[in-house]
């Protein structure tokens, strides 16, 4: 099936479709601050990047070359970035700061097909680089995610997570919510292992991380959470990450003081081997 068979109600000639590349580090911290962040983001273009276009659908590329339907927008119309300086806050993050001659681009949030968002995953082809591209741009629909999780937040203890598992709860938060509160409401010791050698990491997540959802959101975009050791093994087998599986040893109060936390990972390395015959390098 193709995108542009769900798009019958648009003009396409009138349409551009935007992809925004997860691995990308500001891409990365507006989508997480939230949808105001994210949609301030993509208003800020080079002048003329949508040309006479009317609406914008926006995907986010989590993986390889797919892309997770965000939303439509209609486009208002556009000005000098200086004329509304004002809205933007400080923290919004852009590469290499915000050009002289951008243009701010007022985006309405529209609800076009808006029971598919974070729900249609469309291949976006081979070139991921031409990020913003003309709605009759044949894509194709990868699949549709369905509308309820069968992923149910138990218990701390109870958790044992596959990386694709993983992935679903932390870039579907809205379908996750009891998953994101719980697990950013609490720092703690978690463990993965590597199923197929046995192999284990132990970690720690504190308040400073963003509690362990925040700290498992990194292993959600990277597969490696910066990881010395996980890095080297992806490295080596790039698909190794599929065998993953996470699982929470011991939580602590968000508040605990983080050098305690750090303690009580250094007691599970001990305990599990996890330096001398695991993944951990300290």
């Amino acid at each position: 099936m193709k995108l542009q068979q769900l798009l019958c109600e648009l003009d396409l000639k009138k349409v551009k479709l935007l992809r925004h590349n997860i691995s990308r580090e500001d891409v990365a911290k507006n989508y997480h601050r939230g949808p105001q962040y994210f949609q301030l983001y993509q208003s800020l273009q080079h002048p003329n990047r949508f040309g006479d276009c009317e609406y914008i659908l926006s995907f986010l590329g989590n993986e390889g070359t797919n892309g997770v339907y965000l939303g439509c927008y209609k486009i208002l119309g556009c000005v000098p970035y200086q004329q509304v300086s004002n809205l933007i806050p400080d923290d919004l993050s852009i590469n290499g700061g915000i050009p002289a001659d951008e243009v701010f681009y007022h985006l309405e949030k529209t609800d076009f097909l808006a029971d598919l968002e974070n729900r249609l995953v469309i291949d976006w082809g081979k070139s991921t680089r031409g990020w913003c591209q003309n709605g009759t741009t044949e894509k194709e629909v990868l699949y549709i995610r369905p509308t309820t999780s069968n992923l149910t937040f138990t218990s701390y203890d109870q958790i044992i997570l596959s990386f694709d598992e993983l992935r679903t709860i932390i870039l579907n938060p809205k379908d996750h919510l009891e998953w994101e509160n719980r697990l950013s409401a609490v720092a703690g010791v978690y463990l993965i292992v590597d199923t197929q050698t046995g192999k284990q990491y132990v970690g720690s997540a504190s308040g400073e991380d963003g509690g362990i959802w925040g700290r498992w959101s990194s292993y959600a975009k990277t597969k490696h959470g910066g990881n010395k050791r996980l890095i080297e093994l992806l490295e080596q087998e790039p698909t190794a990450y599929q065998r993953f599986r996470y699982s929470i040893l011991e939580v602590f109060p968000i508040k605990r003081d983080k050098h305690d936390i750090l303690r009580y990972e250094q007691l599970y390395k001990k305990k599990l081997c996890s330096i001398q015959f695991g993944l951990n390098d300290n």
